[in-house]
């Protein structure tokens, strides 16, 4: 199933783990201020949950755009506060249904 849209039964399980994942990691951005922190935790969820989505989607590990997109929402939810308030999770998944 390479090829997909938005209102597939994929794309909107997928859309809504993304969008769990960073709603979690905005509470737990609010949280940190009384000193609550998840440790990378939803970091390293994210990437096995998503990139195991992309990889058994595209079938290989280098296809070209969607590793690029994914190598740029992980790095940007390993960053500290950034990722906590960035959808990047949301937005990968996103982009990955619309191309």
């Amino acid at each position: 199933m390479s090829e997909g849209n938005l209102t597939a039964p994929e794309g909107i399980l997928m859309l809504c783990v993304a969008g769990i994942l960073d709603g979690i990691g905005f509470i737990f951005f609010l949280l940190s201020w009384l000193g609550v922190d998840d440790y990378g935790i939803l970091d390293i969820l994210g990437a096995v949950i998503i990139g195991g989505w992309l990889f058994m989607r595209k079938g290989t590990a280098a296809a070209s755009g969607a590793l690029k997109r994914f190598l740029i929402a992980f790095g940007i939810e390993t960053v500290p506060f950034l990722g906590s308030i960035s959808p990047s999770w949301t937005i990968m998944v996103w982009k990955e249904l619309k191309s």
